[in-house]
């Protein structure tokens, strides 16, 4: 595990030293003063990522995901497995662009995962520390994160807060093919690729990095973002609904509270194939999430966030039909490390 004194400090840091300006040149505690802007209506703050170039920013990142199937399969008895994931990870300004773009070089410095499935008054678990290697360093489920432990790779980011793309993983797959022996031929290496490529990384990574509207928004004002996905085979509409609650000055800093709010809407909730029909009988579902951001230095300071999917459904083949329940509940919780 890294210790506290290897993290140091985190938004803002130049190289580690402490100072009033920075590489660019913006003043540390005037810098984006401009973002923040009280007219005739009221007090409002343009949404946009502008850290300096040279500026490191290291953070924690939980998730927790609870799982619970219940069906003829588990013999009607519910089984639960649940995944707690820590994350420590740095991300250094290398470049912004003249459009606004920012590349961040990211380093994945410790991970930590306790597994574990329960049924009845039965439980197995597996913990996995990618500073200790143990019995269970070496299994295939855990390859992915022992090949990017400690490698450099790089990230595009909106200023909007949208990533854009994830590149120079060479190291990582590298790292990956050595681990398995160098026996693959090249379908098995792009299957491998694919199955811990960029998209999983970008997922991971946009958690942390809020999507932010393109206008300015006043203090106690809305909007909405939505977006297509699917849950399990059925399509929905994710649809969120976003609240700046708070607009505060902390040391000099611009720190703005934005509220979330998560719904689901089911597209089609009755599915046939050529084998079976898939019927949401009941269907709860939704999230809430308190975001806090430093516009003054262009990074975030904490998200936490949760949400649930319960799904009561209905299987039918050949004239017979089963019914199973499927409940995920997940919790995320993201912090700057000061």
């Amino acid at each position: 595990m890294i210790t506290a004194g290897a993290l140091l400090t985190g938004c803002g840091d130049k190289d580690g030293k402490d100072g009033s300006s920075s590489k660019d040149g913006k003043s540390e505690s005037g810098s984006n003063a401009d973002l923040v802007i009280k007219d005739s209506i009221g007090t409002k703050a343009s949404l946009t990522m502008k850290p300096g170039k040279g500026d490191v920013f290291r953070y924690k990142m939980k998730a927790i995901t609870n799982s619970t199937d219940k069906s003829p399969m588990t013999q009607d008895a519910e089984i639960k497995s649940v995944q707690d994931i820590d994350y420590y990870f740095t991300e250094e300004v290398s470049e912004i662009a003249s459009t606004g773009i920012i590349t961040y070089k990211i380093v994945f410095d410790s991970i930590n995962i306790v597994s574990s499935m329960i049924k009845g008054d039965s439980s197995i678990s597996i913990t996995y520390n990618s500073n200790v290697k143990d019995s269970v360093y070496s299994k295939p489920d855990f390859i992915q994160y022992n090949s990017i432990m400690n490698e450099e790779f790089f990230a595009r980011v909106s200023p909007m807060g949208e990533v854009s793309e994830i590149y120079g993983l060479e190291r990582v797959y590298e790292n990956m093919f050595k681990a398995l022996g160098d026996t693959l031929d090249d379908a098995q290496k792009e299957t491998l690729k694919n199955s811990f490529g960029k998209e999983a990384i970008q997922a991971v990574l946009q958690q942390q990095f809020q999507i932010f509207p393109e206008t300015a928004v006043y203090k106690d004002s809305s909007w909405t973002r939505s977006y297509d996905t699917q849950i399990m085979i059925f399509p929905v509409k994710n649809i969120l609904k976003y609240k700046l609650v708070d607009i505060q000055d902390a040391n000099k800093d611009n720190i703005v509270k934005i509220e979330a709010d998560l719904s689901v809407e089911f597209q089609n909730k009755d599915i046939k194939d050529e084998k079976m029909s898939y019927k949401i009988e009941e269907e709860k579902t939704g999230g809430k999430g308190t975001i806090e951001f430093n516009l003054t230095k262009g990074c975030l300071v904490s998200k936490q966030t949760n949400t649930n999917i319960f799904l009561d459904l209905k299987l039918s083949a050949g004239g017979q039909s089963v019914k199973t329940q499927q409940k995920v509940e997940t919790s995320l919780n993201i912090s700057l490390i000061q």
